[in-house]
């Protein structure tokens, strides 16, 4: 009992230093500092409004262009975020592994952190958008931590799932980019799902980051609760994936130290 409690305080603590070492390696020797998290946020903006003005694209009556935009980013910034960072977390600390006992989950976990963080400042910001555009943040907005968590643990479910794969074959790594950039427009980030043909709407309904984002903007622009049936769902897919996905990451990362 003694070793399981030292072990995790030891966890914890390496995830905590390595998360203020990636914090601190992003943003040093750097004007703006972390500023910077801003910039990405930016110029999707820019791009959005341009394909918006071009295509001519509409909201949901009444809702401003420039919330409803970036609602829809933050959610996946942080999916991106927490998705790309899981194969070089490992990679990257392989000499703490190659030295002590840790568990590889660990530094995975440590490196998602920090795209939590930055989501978070986002979301401060976009309550502030809203209180300009009049929209005044009531109780529901409690529930917006959970569908943060949501996004969050399927993000990095996911990332163990490709991570595992690439300790194989790291063709997976190369194409990831891609992937992750065509998701985002397959995903009603910049758009309403309304304008989706019904005969696709099942690709977003089979979609957990889309369906986060819809429950989110359902909360911050309608002021109503998400649906039971979404929110189990959703809920459901994060279950099975981790089932699938932590005991391989466990099995293959058993021998990373050895490989790398």
């Amino acid at each position: 009992m003694h070793l399981n409690i030292s072990s995790w305080q030891r966890n914890i603590t390496l995830v905590k230093v390595i998360f203020w070492r990636e914090f601190n390696s992003m943003y040093r020797r750097t004007c703006l500092g972390p500023l910077w998290a801003f910039v990405a946020p930016a110029a999707y903006l820019c791009v959005f409004v341009f394909f918006r003005l071009m295509f001519g694209l509409s909201n949901p009556e009444g809702v401003p262009m420039i919330p409803f935009l970036f609602s829809g980013l933050s959610i996946w910034l942080l999916f991106a975020g927490i998705l790309n960072s899981a194969f070089p977390a490992v990679v990257a600390n392989v000499s703490i592994l190659k030295k002590m006992p840790v568990p590889p989950l660990v530094f995975v976990l440590a490196s998602s952190l920090l795209p939590l963080f930055t989501c978070c400042v986002y979301l401060v910001l976009l309550e502030g958008m809203l209180i300009y555009y009049n929209y005044i943040p009531g109780l529901l907005h409690l529930f917006i931590p959970v569908i943060f968590l949501l996004v969050f643990f399927f993000a990095l479910g996911l990332g163990l799932l490709v991570a595992s794969i690439a300790f194989y074959r790291q063709d997976i790594i190369q194409v990831l980019p891609t992937l992750v950039q065509l998701g985002m427009f397959a995903t009603p980030i910049f758009y309403s799902p309304a304008i989706i043909p019904k005969s696709l709407q099942w690709a977003v309904q089979i979609n957990p980051v889309a369906e986060c984002v819809g429950m989110f903007r359902q909360i911050l622009f309608l002021g109503t609760f998400p649906d039971w049936t979404v929110l189990l769902k959703v809920l459901l897919i994060i279950i099975l994936l981790w089932a699938i996905a932590l005991p391989l990451f466990k099995r293959i990362t058993r021998y990373v130290a050895d490989i790398y």
